[in-house]
């Protein structure tokens, strides 16, 4: 977990229109600006393509073979890469018959919490969109160029 902690990094998102002026005081973050929330929620829904390449990703980087892992885990895996979004883990084991049964197929396979799994899930699909959509979303506000209010 230590990795996924240093390698984190929040993001910060601006819906505003280009004539309003913004400033974010976290330097260390990407910006990512839209000038709508009709223009933000296209690219949500466009980045949700990437999913399944997240989850690859995050398996990946446990050095985990899929292929290796139980069938039970397998199935949550691959409905997990079929959605639209990256779910909570309470949605993510809603379609399980047994959460006991869950967990020890998880446990067994994939040596990290649901939710650390998750959230190692939503940072790599969050920079994977970042940056596939750096221009899409107008590359965000160069730091300390504006004021935000």
């Amino acid at each position: 977990m230590s990795a996924l902690r240093s390698s984190s990094q929040p993001a910060v998102f601006v819906i505003a229109p280009t004539d309003v002026s913004v400033q974010v005081r976290a330097t260390d973050a990407p910006v990512l600006r839209f000038t709508t929330s009709a223009e933000f929620e296209r690219w949500s829904h466009d980045s949700s393509a990437r999913v399944a390449a997240a989850v690859y990703a995050a398996l990946a980087e446990l050095n985990i073979d899929l292929s290796s892992c139980s069938p039970r885990t397998q199935e949550v895996i691959v409905r997990l890469c079929e959605r639209e979004t990256i779910p909570s883990v309470k949605e993510l084991f809603a379609a399980c018959s047994s959460r006991r049964s869950f967990y020890r197929s998880w446990n067994d396979d994939i040596h990290e919490t649901p939710s650390a799994f998750l959230t190692r899930v939503r940072l790599l699909h969050l920079r994977s969109s970042a940056a596939h959509d750096d221009s899409a979303a107008q590359g965000g506000t160069p730091g300390g160029s504006d004021v935000m209010r």
